[in-house]
């Protein structure tokens, strides 16, 4: 389903956490974070996050901790509102292309009743008759 000459991430089927990661070592600096598994971590951190319908202003505030854990000095206000805003959207996109990837793989299996059809007891509710017992 996914097109590996894709020129964005989304349709190329790379997960949400790795651009993620690249947009927290952007913007914590690359140097400042130190590894690799860090950045995973916080990536996985924030995808979840947004998964339990985190807001981005709470992500804003987890990008404040993680500034202030790791010594990082950041303008106030506007860069880690955008930067949350951003990073909400990355991994709602991430979620969205997954959910509609695992419905399209399993759709949903038609109702049905094995007692009594459809039409058999719209008939009997609207005729006003009691329905028919078996």
């Amino acid at each position: 389903m996914t097109n590996p000459n894709a020129s964005n991430w989304v349709d190329r089927g790379l997960p949400a956490e790795h651009k993620l990661a690249r947009c927290l070592a952007a913007y914590l600096g690359q140097e400042v974070v130190g590894s690799e598994a860090t950045l995973a971590q916080q990536a996985s951190t924030l995808a979840a996050m947004v998964a339990a319908d985190a807001s981005e202003v709470q992500v804003a505030s987890y990008l404040r901790s993680l500034e202030q854990e790791l010594g990082v000095q950041i303008p106030e206000g506007p860069l880690r509102r955008t930067m949350a805003i951003a990073i909400w959207h990355i991994a709602k996109a991430g979620q969205t292309r997954d959910r509609f990837i695992s419905r399209a793989a399993n759709p949903p299996l038609p109702a049905t009743s094995t007692q009594v059809p459809l039409s058999q007891w719209l008939h009997e509710r609207l005729a006003g008759g009691e329905p028919d017992s078996e």
